[in-house]
């Protein structure tokens, strides 16, 4: 599971306030992130899977789901207590009920609620460094290995595995209304602190395309994104093309519906 925190899309490759107010009326973009309820995944083949999110009373993420499959489920438990977050992560297996399993998270919280330690069940620990509330570093206890974010007027423009690989991020000019989860790690729809918004502000325009590049290999992994929209200016749909290149040339094309 730890491993999964980390950046999941890449390795091959708080939370906000409530739903927007109706700022939208004159043609303008609201301001309030709006919650996501549901991830709604169809690969192009029309196979599904949908990831639930729930939120307690300050609209921090209380719960997250998957849809129970027929073998077993998984789901994200959230507590709070000041600046203190205990994630518990459950495993259930139906069919094998001596491989369900528990794992308990602790993240520390700075006054934004971004999380600025988290400790693994094994006591290891990753750090997080933040400048205006924007994610500069990432440091495991159990790796020399940094990770560096870098920003350019307010969006993600890259960030780096340092002396492995690295992941440029290119924008439109489009900006939608804000919602709490984070668009530039929409690949990591299944578990990520960077998508649940975890980890510091977001980037103001949407993302148009990520290109991972291995620095000792002709590996690459390219995803282009495209968006529909709601009338009130929220993303409906984020059509997803993933192309990769080098050692294994494959592409895979998948959709993700928001639900609010």
């Amino acid at each position: 599971m730890k491993k999964l925190f980390l950046i999941v899309a890449a390795m091959f490759a708080a939370v906000s306030f409530s739903a927007c107010s109706d700022d939208d009326d004159n043609g303008h973009v609201s301001d309030k992130p709006v919650l996501v309820k549901q991830c709604i995944i169809t690969e192009e083949y029309g196979e599904t899977d949908i990831v639930y999110f729930e939120y307690d009373s300050q609209n921090r993420i209380s719960h997250i789901s998957s849809a129970e499959r027929t073998d077993g489920k998984e789901e994200f438990l959230f507590s709070y207590n000041e600046n203190k977050m205990t994630i518990t992560y459950k495993q259930t297996d139906y069919t094998e009920p001596d491989r369900s399993y528990t794992e308990i998270y602790i993240c520390e919280q700075n006054t934004d609620g971004y999380i600025e330690k988290e400790t693994d069940p094994n006591n290891d620990y990753t750090t997080y460094s933040y400048k205006n509330g924007y994610l500069q570093n990432q440091q495991p206890s159990y790796s020399n290995q940094q990770y560096t974010y870098n920003w350019n007027n307010g969006n993600l423009v890259s960030y780096s595995a340092v002396g492995e690989w690295t992941t440029t991020i290119t924008y439109s000019q489009s900006t939608a209304t804000p919602i709490n989860l984070d668009l530039n790690f929409v690949n990591e729809y299944r578990w990520s602190y960077h998508f649940w918004g975890l980890l510091g502000k977001k980037s103001k325009n949407l993302p148009q395309k990520s290109v991972l590049k291995h620095k000792d290999s002709a590996n690459t992994l390219t995803n282009t994104y495209q968006y529909e929209f709601n009338s009130n200016k929220t993303i409906s749909k984020v059509l997803v093309s993933e192309v990769q290149t080098g050692d294994h040339n494959e592409s895979r094309n998948y959709s993700i519906k928001f639900v609010y």
